[in-house]
């Protein structure tokens, strides 16, 4: 089933059941953003954007990517769409 990306999106399941959501994350919160922490099983989007200091504008920006991601990864599993990251664009 198709994720709904919210402030409130738990970012280790975004990330386990959406990998490629990575390049997005990176985009936004930087290279110092850490897939190994333990935090992100329980900190959420809204928090690690609150925690690295974005705008309201770059915060609803990356909800935005991010959900252009899970859509085009849902697309990938059909067998709709080529494999490509939003975040190269």
């Amino acid at each position: 089933m198709e994720m709904k990306v919210t402030m409130d999106t738990i970012l280790g399941e975004l990330l386990e059941e959406y990998p490629d959501t990575e390049f997005v994350l990176k985009k936004y919160l930087g290279e110092a953003y850490c897939l190994s922490c333990p935090g992100k099983m329980f900190d959420t989007v809204g928090n690690g954007a609150m925690l690295h200091g974005m705008s309201d504008e770059e915060s609803a920006n990356m909800l935005v990517d991010l959900q252009e991601c899970v859509d085009q990864y849902e697309k990938q599993r059909e067998g709709q769409v080529p494999a490509s990251h939003p975040a190269d664009e």
